[in-house]
């Protein structure tokens, strides 16, 4: 775990930005006010929306069932999907580009997945973690430890942490996990020293019926346990199972404008997961490991989507200039700073 004390230089009260003091196992505010120390992880999440403790209380089930994603299967397809979308070329390049870039904020950091994948060996600056759930723990274990390396449970809309801070922010996947994905970028563009960057994934709208179907399921979902929402899912899994089972293929000359789909030849299950219902399956993983990619997307109440366009106007808005914008079907990747020419790598 990283040196408290050193933490200490960078956090302040997240609602008066007044500095805090370590007193037993708590941080003290000049008010009186006082965030506990548990496990060595300040926490900043005692009151929380109902829809914010909703995706907390989601995202820490999630992260905390190891036995479902923590696989060299799944290490495996993660690294690749993201270097392709940040515009890296190894683990190593990603490394020695976040060290040369700390005091490094990874905000959203969930059970350190992502992070996990390209930060052995870290030898830069302060590198912290952040996460709304528990989930904050199951990083802190998985991550290698040192002074330099910390972790804080806190809401992204609402972060601890002293404005102009960090050289780099990245958020891999969260700020569309808030009340307002825009809100989240701007909370997330503030803790930004000059010059620094901001690297982060967000979901990008779809076709309309599964734009329907998304939100469908997601209500549906949104007043079970996790637990229950799980277990709803499997059946949902099992279809996406059958369908890349068929190894079946349809071309659709014309697509279906009406519906959002473009012309070309399609695998009938990618087809569903595309413009119908998310039916993720991969061969390459366990089950589990795939009803894990559908809880993922379905459980959390919080889950906007929002068009290329959109992003770029919020980005624009707040002084940034695009280094990489990289959209796919899935969502739109920027890397962004207030000092870099624009460059795409399309869709």
């Amino acid at each position: 775990m990283g040196d408290i004390g050193r933490l200490l230089e960078l956090l302040v009260d997240p609602v008066t930005a007044s500095p805090l003091a370590l007193v037993g196992d708590s941080l003290r505010v000049p008010d009186g006010r006082s965030f506990p120390v548990r496990g060595g992880i300040p926490r900043f999440v005692g009151s929380l929306e109902d829809g914010q403790r909703q995706t907390s209380d989601t995202f820490g089930f999630k992260w905390g069932k190891t036995d479902t994603y923590d696989s060299p299967e799944m290490h495996t397809l993660a690294l690749g999907w993201m270097l392709e979308r940040y515009g890296f070329d190894s683990a190593r390049e990603a490394r020695d580009h976040f060290e040369a870039g700390a005091p490094f904020l990874d905000l959203g950091c969930g059970g350190g997945l992502t992070a996990s994948l390209w930060m052995d060996g870290w030898e830069g600056e302060d590198w912290v973690g952040v996460d709304i759930s528990d989930a904050i723990d199951v990083a802190s274990r998985r991550l290698p430890q040192g002074p330099r390396t910390h972790f804080v449970q806190a809401d992204a809309m609402a972060l601890p942490f002293r404005p102009a801070t960090f050289r780099t922010v990245f958020s891999e996947g969260v700020l569309h996990h808030t009340p307002s994905t825009r809100a989240a970028l701007a909370a997330a563009v503030a803790m930004l020293a000059p010059g620094g960057e901001i690297l982060f994934y967000v979901y990008r709208r779809k076709s309309p019926v599964r734009e329907f179907t998304d939100d469908y399921v997601r209500e549906r979902l949104s007043g079970l346990s996790s637990e229950q929402a799980w277990a709803a899912l499997r059946p949902l899994t099992r279809l996406g199972e059958a369908l890349a089972g068929l190894h079946a293929t349809v071309e659709l000359d014309e697509g279906v404008p009406l519906l959002g789909i473009p012309p070309g030849r399609f695998d009938v299950q990618r087809l569903i997961y595309w413009h119908f219902a998310k039916l993720f399956w991969n061969e390459t993983l366990t089950f589990e490991a795939n009803n894990h990619v559908n809880f993922d997307w379905y459980t959390p109440r919080y889950a906007h989507r929002q068009s290329e366009e959109e992003v770029r106007d919020w980005c624009a808005d707040l002084g940034r200039t695009f280094e990489r914008v990289h959209v796919d079907d899935a969502g739109c990747n920027v890397r962004a700073s207030s000092r870099a020419p624009v460059r795409s790598s399309g869709r």
